[in-house]
């Protein structure tokens, strides 16, 4: 995954960028999400080869660490890298956060196995659980999760690819589940963040669209606004000060 983010010189008035995100660590299956009030955009993607060898893998993910920061120096950029975790159990997914959470800006966890789902909110090194619905005919979130996710601060990914590629006859089980995880937003307040699963430029969705869409599954405007841009922001910013934070609610500030 890379988010790109353009010098305030080389870009202004852009009211729209995206996180490209790759399971597996190959660009094949990027996302998109939209940052209303950021003059940022999504300008390449850079793809590597999937691998099911875990050291495979890493070397990949240092070839594009080594590509984006050439890109970075040639654009006059700032680079954000994140990774999509594809764990095989709690116990891999502990293991695989361990080895790229120092390494990368943003991690995601690829949900839909309800112990992985599980592991993902009750760890606050990771920032999002990617459909945590998929393949399910519940939500995969449930009250206790919920509470996880509030306390961690785990974000909860809403996908609109998921719901535009599920047959029309089968829909109806997609936004079940979308407001059965905004209710539970609501109550526990943990964060929640809408994503157009975009795999190319052609698949981005318009802001307003996206605005338009949530409300199908109950989200009033305000709220797509925060889970379009606030949220993410906050997830950047909660970031960039990860290395200063000792514990939660201890921040060590160098002089």
């Amino acid at each position: 995954m890379a988010l790109i983010i353009p010098s305030r010189d080389s870009v202004s008035n852009y009211e729209r960028h995206s996180i490209g995100k790759s399971s597996g660590y190959s660009s094949k299956n990027s996302r998109s999400t939209h940052f209303k009030d950021s003059k940022k955009i999504s300008l390449e993607n850079f793809q590597t080869s999937h691998s099911s060898d875990c050291k495979n893998q890493y070397e990949a993910f240092k070839s594009i660490k080594k590509n984006l920061k050439q890109f970075k120096q040639d654009k006059q950029l700032s680079v954000l890298i994140g990774v999509e975790i594809l764990a095989k159990n709690p116990s891999d997914l502990k293991k695989q956060v361990q080895k790229f959470r120092k390494r990368s800006d943003v991690i995601l966890v690829h949900g839909g196995d309800l112990k992985v789902n599980r592991a993902a909110t009750e760890d606050p090194r990771i920032d999002i659980l990617c459909h945590p619905y998929r393949s399910r005919y519940d939500a995969g979130i449930n009250h206790v999760l919920a509470t996880k996710a509030a306390e961690n601060q785990v974000a909860i990914e809403l996908n609109l690819k998921y719901y535009l590629l599920t047959r029309p006859n089968q829909r109806h089980r997609v936004l079940s589940q979308f407001r059965s995880i905004v209710k539970l937003h609501r109550k526990y307040k943990f964060p929640v963040i809408i994503t157009s699963g975009a795999e190319s430029i052609y698949d981005l969705r318009n802001p307003r669209d996206v605005i338009a869409l949530a409300s199908c599954f109950g989200m009033t405007k305000n709220e797509a606004n925060e889970a379009l841009s606030t949220t993410p922001q906050k997830i950047i910013d909660r970031n960039r000060i990860r290395d200063q934070v000792i514990v939660q609610g201890v921040r060590l500030i160098r002089e």
